[in-house]
């Protein structure tokens, strides 16, 4: 989800939205693959005002370049990936694994490709065993670099010298884990190392690498051993018990799994089992102290049986231990602690590394998840990294681990086993007598497992007097070695005494420092004797002495090497380089991890997990430096996975959440290092879990301004809260923004949208960079509603919402909606924007939670108020939080919310439809009675035009007391519920007025008996009829909208039977069917709308030249994939909207929602001649018309102005006169000359 804040109603706001969104991306200089884009839809919005659009998304984008989509890499898998000129990462080549590293092949100053590695088999549907490939930047072809056979880690492009260096853990071509590329395999001088490489860089000429290693791998065992010096626990010397054992013969003793490698798996005395079906634990108790480094578990496969998760409980102390560990089927690190997973029937060990140093003297494995009927073991085996001699001799190591030949000890006198009491383990005592004593009446001879020569510190352990109350008789003794070859350049021997009066335990006592030779006809011995010249009684003791290696000599490493790619050999005199000494310092003595190394200037940082002399977990070597140097807090206080150098300042991410001496808080997973002032940064207070990739990119935060941001990867669920900002929840991923010292989501810059991992990149030559990992994207981040602004091209602009997010607590079976496809409703489900009454409030509704501007808790309806700067309110905790809104409709400044809603408000039940004042921003006070039913929803609201009647649709029996299934009227006037009457059954899914009088409702209805999809309402006659044709629909509708102006035509879809979308348009008179085919199975559509378009495309029987079908929903268009939403031209579907949930599924439209409803008004439109010649006719004749009439008036007002008086035209004497005149008279003079009437 995104925090977004931007105002609607500002046009400035707009347009610098709609800039910033359409050139969000790195500004190349060319790009790497090119992008073909898209013919712009020519949506003509313009009568329209404000357009928007609802639904279930995340993220959203327009579909504007070939290659854009909702698909995310599937199964977890990875990518590589490039970006869109609008900054959305798209995938390139899908991988079957992770791709790890990248880097650009260059040589000669030419571009050979990009070379990448991973744990992958395949880039592109090409098969690429070994981990690594190069793919041209220019058409994306894939070449396999075949040869090698494991998992590439570290790559490094040597563009200087025209090579690629590969790390990783891998054989091939007579090298192991490091080889180098030119245009074929070719070794380095010391063919690789004995164990892998995770980082490569190149430092003052010089190449660096990092791993998990502590020999060369030149086929020399005496410089490359089979196991790193890690020594085994001796099970052997405990005392081993089980709780629940099988009681199978031969597979119930608990010992019969020590010193085993699970070859023998199922014979008897090889396996141990737990009962039937029952959990258990497996426990050793020692006769002294250890710090275990790594487990080793061989599990059973004996009879399907097997333990699969288990744990590890230290004691005393009884902490769960944590463990890293390779996943083996993906080759990926993995954590775990209290549920562990072992594997099924596997054919060897499963290693765990200790994640922290805990001391014990014993431990338990809880066996919780079995396989098959039941758990169980075949092999166990513990190691350490302190290398010790025992003077008890049953307490070292034995030689039972397959990789070595045991140390050993031989003692001759009187010793007698003693308690450890106090001290870390049992010990040996040996009372003398004598004035003077013997001195050679008691000895012991030490002889160590020395794997490796080189510098050594010796320290003799020695028990405190007090805890075996000897303080009076103690003495001292002589300790003498020999170390070396006689024929050694180095001294050989050595002789010191020590005094053993010490009160406490004494740990310190370095009785040699010096060279230590190994081979395979010499072996290192210590003698410890008591000092001659003493008086009996006399009480020596011997405990342990401790081997530490300071330093490497020859064919010892330790997690690090500096090579020399100039010379045509490779010093193996490691002390030479200040580097490999630095590694041979660290401890887990040959076991330390180096995970990243990186070079800035003279300086080196080394980054991994280990420690020592003041370093923890990262060390850097500085110019003419003789020796590393701690970073200042000595360190963090956990393992370092990554870093990614920016500038002067370092950027790492791992398991840590301080510096070692806990003085620099807030650095939980990742932190900065400053380079140049040698100071500590915290990114915020860091996340809630592991960093494990640390990926730049680049993002516009203001318009045309490109900047780096980082894009953090790991295991956490959270960004923690700091400097004001409250902590939010991510889904493995965040983004940190440098420039502003803050998480780009604290930001409220609305800018692309990422989900998923970045894991990798690398800059390409003259084009744009290149990432891997599994990410979708999408060009704007807007959860459940965005705005279409118009344009070329148009562009989305989020509401000014915060936190909006699913109902925790929604329940699946009330959030369906009541159609044929059962879909669960979540996200904005509708919408409606309203401007009347001096209001500008956009109402958003369906199943979710959102936050209010004043902080409060909003539940599935929120109002924005763009008269009040945006202000965000809405419903609280009286709407049952699973309640679904699935229609709004607003009549008179009372908004009317109906869905699946149930609560109380004012002290009335809701069911179904409630009122709300948005003049008063309160409820209304006497609500409409509950509906009643079973799964009670209302799909539609329709406000009858020029009335007071509101017709409410969907699935109830009833209306308050008023039977009225399916479709019921709320009377405003008389605040009742009224029944339309006639005789429909079943549930409403849409309707719509296609007159003042005439209602056209989908769904699945029974009318007269016959059941059917559609039906007419009179609302003049009260009567329903069916639809022409409605019969012949394949199922019911669940999406309906009028084709026409004046209503005579309509667009359907829904589901048919056989699961089916469908989509038909009615002329009048019959149906017509668009074609199945382009809907790909899976399709539901949600909503459909026609559009307006500026350019006409070609001709349809089905819909017309200037007008588009816009279908909402979750569209699988043939050939392409699914889209949220589509555009209908009558022959093609073509994608207009595509969008995705936070987790990397594709999202889906419910609605489309304008502030003017003027769909099928006409701008700009010629009439037809006929209308024409009509028109022109009747101003011809309104002319002539006005022409008469001025004409009378200017005729009346001259003879006025003349003197023109009316002529009489009444007689009073008429009728009188006339009856006396003789008709001869009157008539008789006509014919006479010179006279026109008769004379009176």
């Amino acid at each position: 989800m995104r925090d977004v804040s931007s105002s609607l109603s500002s046009r400035a706001g707009k347009l610098a939205l709609s800039l910033l969104l359409a050139s969000s991306r790195i500004v190349p200089t060319a790009t790497a693959f090119n992008f073909a884009p898209i013919p712009s839809p020519n949506l003509n919005l313009g009568q329209l005002g404000r357009v928007a659009f609802a639904g279930d998304f995340d993220s959203i984008s327009l579909y504007q370049f070939q290659g854009q989509s909702e698909r995310a890499p599937s199964g977890g898998n990875g990518a590589l990936l490039s970006r869109f000129p609008n900054g959305v990462f798209t995938t390139v080549s899908d991988t079957d694994g992770d791709i790890k590293t990248m880097c650009a092949f260059q040589q000669n100053g030419k571009l050979q490709g990009i070379v990448v590695g991973g744990n992958f088999t395949s880039v592109g549907g090409v098969q690429t065993n070994g981990g690594v490939a190069l793919v041209s930047p220019t058409d994306g072809k894939v070449t396999p670099l075949t040869g090698l056979n494991g998992t590439v880690n570290a790559l490094f492009c040597d563009a200087e010298a025209g090579r690629v260096y590969v790390g990783g853990s891998f054989t091939g071509s007579n090298s192991s884990n490091a080889i180098v590329w030119t245009t074929e395999w070719t070794n380095m001088p010391f063919s690789g190392f004995n164990g892998p490489v995770n980082s490569i860089t190149k430092h003052n000429g010089n190449i660096i690498f990092g791993g998990k290693f502590n020999g060369l791998g030149n086929g020399n065992s005496s410089t490359a051993p089979r196991e790193n010096n890690t020594v085994v626990v001796p099970i052997g010397s405990a005392n081993v018990s089980a709780q629940t054992s099988s009681g199978l013969p031969g597979l119930t003793d608990p010992r019969n799994i020590i010193c085993k490698t699970g070859a023998t798996d199922g014979s008897e005395q090889n396996t141990w089992l737990l009962a039937d079906n029952t959990p258990g634990f497996w426990k050793a108790d020692f006769g002294f102290g250890f710090e275990p480094s790594k487990l080793r578990l061989y599990n059973t496969k004996f009879q399907g049986r097997g333990t699969k998760e288990w744990r590890y409980t230290a004691l005393p102390n009884g902490g769960i231990m944590n463990f890293t560990f390779v996943d083996p089927t993906t080759g990926e690190q993995r954590f775990c602690d209290a549920r562990c997973p072992l594997p099924a029937n596997n054919v060897s060990a499963q290693d765990f590394f200790f994640v922290n140093r805990v001391g014990m003297n014993s431990f338990r494995i809880d066996i919780s998840g079995f396989y098959g009927q039941g758990g169980g073991l075949s092999g166990i085996e513990l190691f350490q990294n302190e290398n010790f001699a025992f003077a008890i001799n049953e307490f070292n190591e034995p030689a039972c681990d397959g990789v070595s030949s045991g140390a050993k000890t031989t003692a001759t006198g009187p010793w007698q086993n003693t308690p450890s009491g106090t001290s870390n383990s049992q010990y040996l005592t040996a009372v003398l007598e004598g004035t003077p004593v013997n001195a050679s009446a008691a000895q012991i001879v030490f002889q160590p497992e020395i794997r490796q020569s080189g510098k050594y510190d010796v320290v003799v352990y020695t028990p405190g007097c007090i805890g075996d109350g000897t303080c009076g008789v103690r003495g001292r003794v002589n300790i003498s070695g020999t170390l070396a070859r006689p024929s050694s350049t180095a001294p050989t021997s050595f002789t010191t005494e020590i005094f053993q009066t010490n009160n406490f335990d004494k740990y310190d006592t370095v009785v040699y420092s010096g060279f230590i030779d190994s081979t395979s006809d010499f072996k290192p011995t210590i003698t410890l004797t008591p000092m001659a010249g003493q008086t009996g009684p006399l009480t020596i003791v011997a405990q342990r002495i401790k081997f530490e290696l300071k330093a490497a000599a020859a064919g010892n490493l330790n997690g690090i090497f500096e090579y020399n790619p100039n010379k045509q050999g490779v010093d193996t005199d490691f002390t030479t380089s200040v580097i490999d000494s630095a590694g041979a310092s660290l401890t887990p003595k040959d076991r330390a991890i180096v995970s990243s190394v990186v070079s800035n200037g003279d300086s080196l940082f080394v980054a991994g997990n280990f420690s020592g002399n003041g370093f923890n977990n990262i060390l850097t070597v500085g110019k003419d430096a003789k020796n590393a140097s701690a970073l200042p807090g000595d360190g963090l206080n956990g393992e370092v996975l990554t870093m990614f150098l920016n500038g002067s300042t370092i950027y790492m991410g791992g398991n840590f959440t301080n510096t070692q001496d806990g003085k620099s808080t807030g650095l939980n997973g990742v932190a900065a290092f400053s380079t140049s002032d040698q100071k500590w940064q915290s990114l915020g207070a860091g996340v809630n879990g592991i960093v494990m990739s640390i990926v730049p990119f680049t993002l516009n935060l203001t318009a045309n301004r490109p900047e780096t941001v980082l894009g953090i990867s790991g295991f956490f669920t959270k960004v923690n809260g700091a400097a004001g900002n409250a902590s939010f929840a991510v889904n493995d991923f965040a983004i940190w923004v440098p420039s502003r010292s803050n998480w780009l989501h604290n930001l409220n810059i609305a800018t692309i949208s990422i989900q998923g991992a970045l894991l990798a990149f690398t800059e390409v030559p003259g084009s744009d960079p290149l990432f891997s990992g599994s990410i979708s994207s999408q060009a704007v981040g807007a959860s459940g509603a965005v705005a279409l602004e118009s344009g070329s091209p148009p562009s989305l602009e989020p509401f000014p919402i915060k936190n909006i997010k699913p109902q925790s607590s929604s329940t699946p079976s009330i959030r369906k909606r009541a159609t044929s496809n059962s879909q669960n409703r979540t996200g904005v489900v509708t919408a409606t924007f309203y401007t009347q009454n001096n209001m500008n409030k956009t109402i958003l509704a369906g199943n979710f939670a959102a936050t209010g501007t004043d902080g409060s808790n909003i539940t599935s309806l929120l109002i924005i108020d763009g008269k009040d700067s945006d202000k965000v309110t809405g419903f609280h905790e009286e709407i049952s939080s699973d309640s679904v809104f699935m229609s709004l409709s607003v009549l008179d400044s009372i908004l009317y919310a109906g869905g699946a809603i149930s609560g109380t408000v004012n002290n009335n039940r809701i069911g179904g439809l409630l009122a709300y004042d948005l003049s008063t921003n309160k409820y209304v006070g006497s609500q409409p009675p509950p509906l009643r039913g079973t799964n009670i929803t209302v799909n539609a609201i329709a406000p009858r035009p020029n009335s007071k009647d509101i017709f409410v649709g969907g699935v109830f029996n009833s209306a308050g007391d008023l039977s009225c299934q399916g479709l019921c009227i709320w009377n405003i006037d008389r605040n009742q519920w009224v029944s339309p009457g006639g005789d429909l059954s079943g549930w409403v899914s849409s309707m719509v007025w296609t007159t003042n009088t005439k209602l056209v409702v989908a769904g699945n209805l029974t009318v007269g008996g016959n059941k059917t999809t559609i039906v007419t309402y009179d609302q003049s006659k009260s009567t329903f009829e069916e639809f022409a044709g409605a019969n012949t629909l394949p199922g019911p509708v669940t999406a309906m909208v009028v084709a026409t102006g004046d209503g005579s035509e309509i667009w359907a879809s829904g589901q048919a039977n056989d699961g089916a979308a469908f989509l038909r348009r009615f002329d009048g008179k019959t149906w017509h069917a668009v074609t199945e085919s382009m809907f790909g199975p899976g399709t539901t559509i949600n909503g459909l709308q026609v559009l307006s378009v500026s350019k006409e495309h070609g001709k349809s029987d089905l819909i017309k030249q200037d007008e588009d079908l816009l279908i909402l929903g979750r569209i699988n268009v043939t050939g392409f994939g699914t889209a949220s939403g589509v555009l209908f031209n009558g022959t093609t579907l073509q994608p207009l909207l595509l969008s995705s949930t936070s987790g990397n599924s594709p999202g889906s439209l419910s609605t489309v929602f304008v502030e003017k409803t003027n769909f099928f008004k006409q701008q700009g439109k010629k009439l037809k001649v006929i209308f024409v010649v009509l028109i022109a006719l009747a101003i011809a004749l309104a002319l002539t018309f006005l022409l008469i009439v001025a004409g009378i008036l200017v005729e009346s007002y001259r003879k006025r102005s003349k003197g023109y008086t009316p002529m009489q035209m009444s007689y009073p004497d008429r009728g009188v006169n006339v009856n006396r005149v003789p008709p001869s008279e009157l008539f008789g003079t006509l014919g006479r000359n010179g006279q026109s009437a008769p004379a009176i």
